[in-house]
């Protein structure tokens, strides 16, 4: 609009030159078929360039695998009981004696050693917290190794971290329990203390990724009764001014225990009740979204990423099926279901898939619902870590690890 007042302006000051009449040619000066030609020449190829390429996406997409082929292999003499976790596009493994990180070949990047009774690990992208409950010790890393280490002054109930390595940890002692945030480095930024009579015991807390705000769930047994509260807290400018930071909580919630909650993204928590999950918006201050509670069979296991939350339900549809899973949207639309046949020990989402890990037959979904790849293993699998790589995968076993790549295999026929 500028540029036309400018140049109307302009006009206004030269001299109205003389009339001329003008002939315009109705007709559309041709263009010459060579031009025309050489258009279609370039035109062409690049149509079918964009619908191969589209076809053989969504064929990729929609292909089930079957079998795989061993890329490499590591074994593993270590005799302890470990537990798996993915981070950093390949997995750490830990127990009550330490902790090791292993790259994508699943060679070991680094080992750290402890004694923990009960070591709790909590993840956020490039960070890793490990906590000893009920003991009163903490550990940070990363994917470069430890970061710091420091022991509570109050026995561990629970811990979370962010993205940065700011991480949170609930403590108690005989009177009352305290919630500590510290950063990365092991220097306290906010202390806050609660107490049963008050607040109730906290279950679990979950920090946001930006490590600006919490959320916490309290459990309070007055006689019979038992109630559990949501409450939020904010530790960026809009909470500053409110007292120790709580800046929302929620008493609603009936007969709902919530054992655990989580910030499915920076913005959006989740409460993982026993009969009901509870959606809530927080950017600065909390808001119930929706609830979740059409559950059709009892709650075995319970996923999440930051776009969607599922369950995997005792019976399912058909009649062979022994479970069925369900996703949903953090709308509280049902996103897709299908059945399970078989026993599962674990069963986690990525952003992209939804992995279900058997004692031997393993499953691998994507987050539309669609069979990736199925099969049953000779032994027992402890996980199955997507690489970032397509189709490419590390395989955990008691005795080492496998790094393969998924490829379908036309059966023999009987």
């Amino acid at each position: 609009m500028a540029k036309e007042k400018q140049r109307k302006n302009q006009g206004s000051n030269r001299q109205e030159p003389q009339k001329k009449i003008l002939e315009f040619n109705t007709q559309p000066e041709e263009e010459p078929k060579e031009r025309r030609s050489h258009h279609w020449v370039i035109l062409v190829p690049v149509v079918v360039c964009v619908i191969l390429v589209s076809a053989v996406l969504i064929w990729n997409k929609n292909k089930q695998y079957n079998d795989y082929e061993v890329l490499s292999k590591v074994e593993s003499s270590d005799t302890t009981q470990m537990s798996y976790l993915p981070f950093n596009g390949s997995f750490i493994k830990y127990s009550k004696e330490g902790i090791c990180y292993l790259d994508k070949s699943g060679t070991a990047v680094w080992v750290e050693s402890y004694k923990m009774k009960q070591p709790s690990v909590a993840i956020c992208d490039e960070y890793i917290a490990v906590a000893d409950l009920n003991g009163n010790s903490v550990y940070i890393f990363n994917a470069g190794g430890k970061v710091d280490m420091i022991e509570t002054p109050y026995t561990i109930c629970n811990i979370d971290v962010a993205s940065q390595g700011v991480f949170a940890v609930v403590l108690e002692n005989e009177t009352e329990n305290l919630i500590k945030l510290y950063d990365k480095f092991g220097t306290e930024l906010v202390g806050m203390r609660t107490t049963i009579a008050d607040s109730g015991y906290p279950l679990d807390v979950a920090l946001s990724e930006d490590g600006k705000k919490m959320i916490s769930s309290y459990i309070t047994i007055e006689g019979i009764d038992v109630t559990n509260t949501i409450a939020a807290y904010n530790f960026g400018e809009v909470g500053q001014n409110e007292t120790d930071r709580l800046v929302g909580g929620f008493n609603n919630l009936g007969d709902t225990i919530v054992p655990q909650v989580e910030f499915l993204n920076n913005d959006t928590i989740c409460a993982f009740g026993d009969n009901q999950f509870i959606i809530y918006s927080m950017k600065e201050k909390p808001s119930e979204k929706c609830v979740i509670n059409n559950f059709q069979g009892e709650i075995q296991s319970i996923f999440y990423n930051s776009k969607y939350i599922g369950v995997i339900e005792k019976g399912g549809e058909g009649e062979d099926a022994l479970y069925q899973i369900r996703c949903f949207d953090t709308n509280g639309n049902e996103h897709f279901s299908e059945s399970l046949n078989f026993s599962y020990n674990n069963v986690y989402a990525t952003e992209t898939e939804l992995i279900v890990i058997g004692t031997s037959e393993s499953r691998i979904y994507d987050m539309q619902g669609n069979l990736k790849f199925s099969y049953a293993f000779s032994k027992e699998v402890k996980n199955i870590v997507p690489t970032g790589t397509p189709l490419k995968y590390i395989i955990v076993y008691d005795d080492g690890t496998e790094v393969v790549k998924l490829k379908y295999t036309e059966e023999e026929e009987s």
